[in-house]
């Protein structure tokens, strides 16, 4: 009876669900309808407003060419006089036309001058900041080697320290190590890449690495230096 009770009331949920989802698609429909009669209206009002301009444009060019036809008309039968008012007309533009050219070429001129100025100055500018970044490039890069030093020896020394020798193993063995690290110095991995030709000093150099976790690395762009690095493993050297 319960399960029964539990499956009506699952059934009305969904009955619920649907009729609430039926809702909104009809409401959705109806939102879209009238966006689409909105949007018909816009397209009407401005068709018809483009009509208005149309016709409005066409009027005023009518009158315009009117006007046009009334001047030539007017123009001709006043040749003699419209010829002298050319003649000074002509003069005078041709004067202006002079002046334009002349503060055209000035301008021209000036406009050269700043130019050339503005390309000196960036020239100057561009060549203060290479300057200015190789030496910053340079401080960096040598920052940078001294900390990759500093800390490669603080990871020998600590790798040194937690070096034990095994038993029977005589000095001057040596081998050279492949460590794989995580930010924090955690040691993700450690082979042998060279052999000392003695299994027993391997596997101690091998334990030294894990057992001096976590080693010393720097942080930031720094890391990327030690995330994977190797080195030869040397107690007595």
């Amino acid at each position: 009876q319960q399960r029964k009770a539990e499956e009506q009331q699952r059934l009305q949920a969904e009955k619920k669900r649907k009729a609430e989802a039926e809702k909104k698609q009809q409401a959705e429909k109806q939102r879209r309808l009238a966006e689409e009669k909105r949007k018909k209206a816009e397209r009407e009002k401005r068709l018809a407003a483009e009509k208005k301009k149309k016709a409005a444009e066409e009027a005023k060019r009518k009158k315009a060419e009117e006007a046009r036809r009334l001047a030539e008309e007017k123009k001709r039968k006043a040749a003699a006089e419209a010829k002298r008012k050319a003649e000074a007309e002509k003069k005078r533009k041709a004067e202006e036309e002079a002046k334009r050219l002349a503060a055209e070429k000035k301008r021209k001129a000036e406009e050269a001058r700043r130019l050339a100025e503005e390309k000196k100055r960036q020239a100057a500018e561009a060549a203060r900041r290479a300057r200015e970044a190789e030496l910053q490039a340079a401080a960096e890069a040598e920052y940078a080697a001294r900390e990759i030093d500093r800390y490669t020896t603080l990871i020998r020394q600590k790798i040194d320290r937690n070096w034990l020798r095994p038993a029977g193993i005589s000095d001057g063995l040596k081998c050279r190590l492949r460590v794989r690290l995580a930010s924090g110095g955690t040691v993700i991995a450690v082979s042998v890449l060279q052999s000392s030709g003695n299994g027993a000093f391997d596997r101690a150099a091998t334990a030294a690495v894990y057992k001096a976790e976590p080693l010393p690395v720097p942080d930031g762009n720094l890391f990327e230096s030690f995330r994977d690095i190797n080195f030869e493993f040397n107690p007595s050297g």
